[in-house]
């Protein structure tokens, strides 16, 4: 089966979960004995880098760990890149590579900034897979986060996001496109019920399939690592470090705690925020138990881990999955997660091999420090409470059935 993967970017560039969560699915259909291949948008390509024109856009192929790749963007890109849904630009371009070679199926990753495409795979005739990997569909913002980071209860067809987020009035068209592409997919995959029930209370309703992010366990030793002592505790914190992750929160919660034998440590890549990079740069100052690890490569995924005894994943807005936390688990970390995120609610459980706490409580986080910092033998014990998660070949498996059926309907 030849399999196009669309993803609003890609590797080498970004690394994200869903950048993850498509090159991990790529590879497992190689081995499966299927073609995939990834389109995404060249968002920060050099000019003459974009050697090819496909459909009237400018181009270029590449492979990354042995995935083909295409990448396309706008020669002039629009103010609203990132919002838009209907786009004949990328109608005409997405028809144009369809028409360039067989393509089996289309299984749209995320629809950021190429999800127009669902009308050029209408058009061919292809069948269309859709993972809702967060709520961008109905959140132009993308996590039902107003603009002060504070829980947002529904777009209301996008009459809310103009009145309250202060979009344009257009957004309210995009509301409909996006419930087009979301009806127009012949399967609809998530990762968690968390995320589908925030979906069906939106009123998005349809058959959706629940399938895990799996954890590529190759990483993983074979051989348990030894417990670990009681002295010095190690809490970390792995992705993206920015504030609506609840990152800020963490340090500051992490700092009101009275336990020198505690060490936080910070692994990932800074976003954008001059400011909030600022406030890192005070905090790491003001304590020496925090330390920035900056960002690591998915190889060095078992150094991080050894150099961690507890992982906090302490998101302030909806996590639709959390993949870290999976990750975690697989390496006989136990995690402490706010109940935003969706992962939490199907791998963790509370008081077993982790905690889960009232985003809206910081008390309560740092409680749950507090106590790990009187009683560290607690790590141990959530140690050993701890489960393997799905492995990516479960994922796998999993998605190729989903597309079996839908090119089977076809």
């Amino acid at each position: 089966m030849r399999i196009l993967y669309v993803v609003h970017e890609f590797f080498p560039r970004y690394f994200g979960g869903t950048e993850r969560y498509v090159l991990n699915l790529a590879h497992q259909m190689q081995q499966m004995g299927h073609h995939p291949e990834v389109l995404t948008y060249a968002l920060d390509e050099p000019d003459e880098a974009l050697t090819e024109t496909i459909g009237g856009l400018p181009a270029r192929r590449y492979v990354h760990e042995g995935v083909p790749v295409v990448a396309l963007r706008h020669r002039e890109a629009p103010l609203d890149l990132d919002l838009r849904i209907a786009d004949q630009r990328i109608v005409e371009a997405v028809d144009s590579l369809l028409a360039g070679g067989p393509c089996d199926l289309v299984h749209i990753a995320h629809p950021m900034r190429l999800g127009a495409c669902h009308e050029a795979v209408r058009r061919r005739g292809v069948p269309l897979v859709l993972t809702l990997t967060d709520f961008w569909l109905p959140c132009p913002r993308g996590r039902f986060q107003k603009l002060d980071l504070s829980p947002c209860g529904s777009a209301e067809r996008g009459d809310k996001c103009v009145r309250e987020c202060r979009f344009e009035p257009s957004v309210t068209n995009r509301y409909d496109q996006a419930r087009e592409l979301f009806e127009a997919a012949d399967a609809v995959i998530a990762p968690s019920d968390f995320l589908i029930d925030v979906f069906r209370r939106q009123g998005w309703q349809r058959a959706i399939a629940r399938i895990n992010h799996g954890v590529d366990n190759s990483l993983v030793p074979v051989e348990a690592s030894p417990t670990r002592g009681t002295g010095r505790i190690r809490f970390g914190y792995t992705g993206v470090v920015t504030p609506f992750k609840g990152v800020d929160l963490l340090i500051r919660t992490f700092m009101a705690v009275d336990a020198p034998h505690l060490v936080l440590a910070i692994y990932g890549n800074i976003l954008w925020e001059d400011a909030f990079r600022r406030d890192l740069d005070h905090w790491f100052a003001c304590d020496p138990r925090i330390k920035l690890m900056n960002r690591y490569e998915h190889e060095e995924l078992p150094e991080v881990m050894a150099g961690i005894d507890v992982l906090v994943v302490p998101s302030t807005t909806l996590d639709s999955y959390g993949l870290v936390v999976a990750e975690s688990l697989a390496f006989g970390v136990p995690v402490i997660a706010s109940d935003m995120v969706g992962a939490a609610h199907e791998l963790v459980r509370d008081g077993e091999n982790g905690f889960i706490y009232p985003a809206g409580e910081p008390d309560r986080l740092r409680g749950l420090i507090e106590r790990i910092a009187r009683e560290p033998e607690i790590v141990a014990r959530l140690r050993a409470g701890i489960a393997p998660p799905p492995r990516l070949e479960e994922e796998a498996f999993q998605v190729e059935l989903v597309y079996r059926g839908v090119a089977g309907r076809r």
